[in-house]
């Protein structure tokens, strides 16, 4: 019961603990009423076979008339309960009952104390009396007896009353208990609701405040500090990343400017391709601050934006560099002519590029790029022929920690938890598919 009520909502554990507790509580009252009852009805059984036996005892032995004047009642029923035994256990009056009663009866014929005892639903009593009178006076036996199964019956009945009574309180209280949850935690869920509207729309909105008391109130009233804070925590690293975007943009501005006027004043081939190097790399700088700028401001892709798989793989390689290490890049990305994904290219470059660069940088000869399609998105699979992942503890998350990086490495360990978030925000991910033999990272973008 403990992991049923684990594996569900507050709601629904409240319900079914008081549902538990309602029903746990009723058998425990069911239970003692009975018990009660058997204890009462066992005293009021030994009592009546009791006063019958002392009222037959006493009239037998003051009776000289014999026993059979003594045992005369007006009630049939009591007669048909009382046996008399004279010496040698000879019954002397009593009903012929059937074979097992008269057994257990005849059984108590030789009692020399008050006996009692409990055979197949009936109570026996028996006890010594005096026989005066008759023609076998002397010492005798005097058995009375009761039969329990009317009490049972009775008992039956009272239980099947007080089980559907249980069932009855139970569900009642179950359905006040649903009924509470539900008029207390509709706040909450609207609350809930709201707040993720608010997220994808807009941080500026807050929860009203109607001024109670209550605690959905002090809860709405704690969480609109909370969202102050938080949006202002985003409207201040929105600044940041604007003033640092400035900041850079304007010295790589400066450094463009001058790789241009330096290639209009030289016509030496190796100078101007350096100097267009140096061009290409400003420009890649800035459309790279442009494109991470836009994920820190939280600014979405626009639905129609659509660029070709091939496209994207073609630029990441154009922008991928070896350092000089003989490192063979293949594709076999046949599967991507004419595929396109729900994100602009250079969003997609970004998240690619990391990828790339880290295959290129622990591969021994081979890095291969394979694009796999599905219904819903494109798989674009990065493997390299090197040595293997070293994981944490076994975790390939440990991999998408910033600052996360191989002992050998000379990055900052920003490349995977960058080409990751960058994903994300288009609506993608990247993960680890193989740690080895070939060691492989996935980039998974939507298909428009």
């Amino acid at each position: 019961m403990k992991h049923f009520l684990a594996r569900r909502g507050l709601r629904s554990r409240i319900i079914w603990t008081t549902a538990l507790v309602t029903a746990l509580a009723m058998a425990a009252m069911i239970g003692t009423v009975m018990l009660a009852l058997n204890a009462v009805t066992r005293s009021n059984v030994e009592s009546t076979l009791a006063d019958r036996l002392l009222v037959f005892s006493t009239a037998i032995e003051t009776n000289r008339s014999g026993p059979t004047a003594a045992l005369e009642s007006p009630v049939d029923s009591i007669e048909d309960g009382t046996w008399l035994f004279g010496s040698g256990g000879v019954q002397l009056e009593g009903p012929r009952a059937g074979k097992r009663v008269q057994a257990v009866a005849q059984s108590l014929a030789h009692v020399t104390r008050r006996t009692e005892t409990v055979r197949r639903e009936r109570i026996f009593l028996a006890a010594p009396v005096n026989i005066r009178g008759g023609p076998d006076p002397g010492p005798g036996v005097l058995v009375v007896s009761e039969s329990l199964e009317p009490y049972h019956d009775t008992r039956t009945g009272i239980l099947v009353g007080l089980i559907a009574l249980g069932l009855l309180v139970t569900a009642g209280a179950t359905a006040i208990a649903a009924w509470t949850m539900s008029r207390t935690l509709a706040p909450v869920e609207a609350m809930a609701e709201l707040a993720e509207d608010w997220s994808e729309r807009e941080l500026d909105a807050r929860f009203d405040d109607r001024g109670s008391e209550n605690e959905i109130a002090l809860l709405g009233r704690t969480l609109n500090v909370l969202l102050d804070r938080v949006a202002g925590a985003l409207r201040g690293e929105q600044r940041l990343t604007s003033e640092l975007a400035h900041e850079l943009r304007t010295p790589l501005s400066g450094i463009r400017g001058e790789a241009e006027l330096a290639l209009m004043a030289t016509s030496e081939p190796d100078t101007r391709e350096r100097l267009d190097r140096v061009v290409s790399s400003v420009d890649q700088m800035s459309t790279t601050i442009t494109t991470l700028l836009a994920i820190a401001r939280g600014e979405e892709e626009q639905v129609s934006t659509r660029s070709s798989v091939d496209d994207i793989v073609s630029a990441t390689l154009a922008s991928t560099s070896g350092d000089g290490q003989d490192i063979e890049i293949r594709r076999t990305d046949e599967a991507a002519d004419g595929m396109r994904v729900s994100a602009t290219t250079e969003s997609a470059v970004r998240a690619l590029a990391p990828l790339v660069e880290n295959a290129v940088q622990h591969a021994s000869r081979q890095v291969t790029v394979s694009v796999t399609p599905s219904s819903r998105a494109v798989d674009i699979t990065v493997s390299d022929d090197g040595p293997g992942l070293a994981l944490c503890d076994g975790d390939a998350e440990s991999l998408f920690v910033a600052g996360t990086r191989a002992t050998d490495s000379t990055g900052a360990g920003l490349g995977l938890a960058l080409a990751r978030r960058v994903a994300r925000t288009l609506g993608g991910d990247v993960t680890v598919t193989s740690v080895r033999a070939p060691t492989s990272f996935t980039l998974t973008l939507p298909r428009p």
